[in-house]
C-alpha cells in the first residue's frame, strides 16, 4: 500500500544519462531539507515533498526488470527525524523485496539525517571534499523574555497545563521541562545511534559511542573511521556497484544510467539529476526566516 501518493502532477518520466545496454542503474537524488512536506511554488504547484518522490522513484525501480542497481545521490545537510526514518525503511523494503544493490554517494554535505538514510544501503562513497557525519538530534529554540520584559510585552497564552507551552520563546523553561526535551533527543539520538551500529557494524561500539557525539567529518576522516567505504567521484560509485556481488548486469558493460523525473526536464547529465523544482539545500537561520522554520521540531540536521 502506498501511503505517500503522488499528487495530481505528470508521472515520473525515465530519463537517460549515459550508457547503451540493456540492464540500467537509478539513481534517486536526495538534495536538500528532508522532510515530507512539499516546497510551495509562485508559479504553479508545489513540488513533491522528498518522501514521495524517493517513495515513487524506488517504486518504478522495483517495477523494472531491467533495473540492476541504485545509487543514492545524497546531498543534504539532514531534515525532520521522521522523514529521514521514512526513506530509510523504504530504502531497506526495496533492497528486501528487488535484492539488488544500493549504494550511497555523498555530494558535498550527507550529514545526520542524510546520513541516517545512507545505513539503510549496501556501501557508502563520498567525493573527496564532502562533509558528512553529525549523528545527533537538535531542536532549535531562542527565548526572548528578557527583551520582552524590558519592553513591556507580556506573553498572555492560555494552557491546559504547566508544560502544554513548553519550548515557549516567551516563558522561562523550568528544569523540569528542560528534562522532559532532553528525554525526547537523548531517545531519539538511542534510535540514530542504534541505524549507525546497524548500518557500520565493522566500526566498534566504543568507538562509535565516541565519535557519534555530532562531529562532522572529511571524506577521508569518515573512511579512516569506517564511516564510509570509499571515496571518489560518481564515475567511481557506478564502477563500485557494478562490482558488488548483487550486481546481476554484466560488470565490464555499459548500463544505462537513469533517474527519474517529472515532465519534460532535459538531463544531460549526473549532476542535473534532481527534482524539477530544485529543492535547494538551506543552511542555517536565513532558512527559518524565509519560511521553512524548523523550530520546535526535533531533527536529525547539521544547522550552523
Amino acid at each position: 500500500m502506498n501511503l505517500f501518493p503522488p499528487t495530481a502532477k505528470s508521472e515520473f518520466e525515465e530519463k537517460l544519462i549515459a550508457g547503451k545496454d540493456q540492464e540500467k542503474i537509478v539513481i534517486i537524488s536526495i538534495e536538500g531539507m528532508i522532510s515530507d512536506e512539499g516546497r510551495e511554488s509562485f508559479f504553479g504547484p508545489s513540488s513533491d515533498s522528498m518522501v514521495v518522490r524517493v517513495k515513487e522513484s524506488l517504486k518504478r525501480a522495483e517495477r523494472d526488470p531491467d533495473v540492476k542497481g541504485v545509487i543514492l545521490k545524497i546531498n543534504s545537510p539532514g531534515g525532520t527525524v521522521t522523514a529521514s526514518d521514512i526513506i530509510y525503511q523504504e530504502v531497506k523494503k526495496f533492497k528486501e523485496r528487488k535484492g539488488i544493490p544500493v549504494f550511497a554517494g555523498f555530494m558535498d554535505t550527507a550529514a545526520s539525517g542524510a546520513y541516517y538514510i545512507a545505513m539503510a544501503t549496501d556501501s557508502i562513497g563520498a567525493h573527496p571534499t564532502t562533509v558528512t557525519g553529525s549523528v545527533g538530534v537538535i531542536m532549535s529554540g531562542i527565548n526572548v523574555k528578557e527583551g520582552l520584559d524590558k519592553i513591556g510585552v507580556k506573553d498572555q497564552s492560555f494552557t491546559s497545563g504547566p508544560n502544554k507551552a513548553l519550548g515557549s520563546p516567551t516563558t522561562e523553561m523550568t528544569a523540569e521541562q528542560r528534562k522532559i526535551l532532553q528525554s525526547i533527543i537523548d531517545s531519539l539520538y538511542a534510535r540514530f545511534f542504534d541505524v549507525v551500529k546497524k548500518g557500520r557494524p565493522k566500526v566498534s561500539e566504543s568507538r562509535l559511542k565516541e565519535i557519534c557525539d555530532g562531529r562532522i567529518f572529511t571524506a577521508e576522516q569518515a573512511q579512516k573511521e569506517g564511516m564510509i567505504d570509499f571515496i571518489g567521484y560518481f564515475d567511481n560509485f557506478v564502477i563500485e556497484l557494478m562490482k558488488h556481488p548483487k550486481y546481476e548486469g554484466n560488470p565490464q558493460g555499459s548500463p544505462r544510467i537513469v533517474t527519474y523525473q517529472r515532465g519534460k526536464v532535459p538531463v544531460e547529465n549526473i549532476y542535473q539529476a534532481t527534482d524539477v523544482k530544485g529543492n535547494p539545500i538551506s543552511f542555517g537561520i536565513a532558512d527559518k526566516l524565509l519560511g521553512t522554520n524548523t523550530n520546535s521540531k526535533f531533527l536529525y540536521l547539521w544547522d550552523i
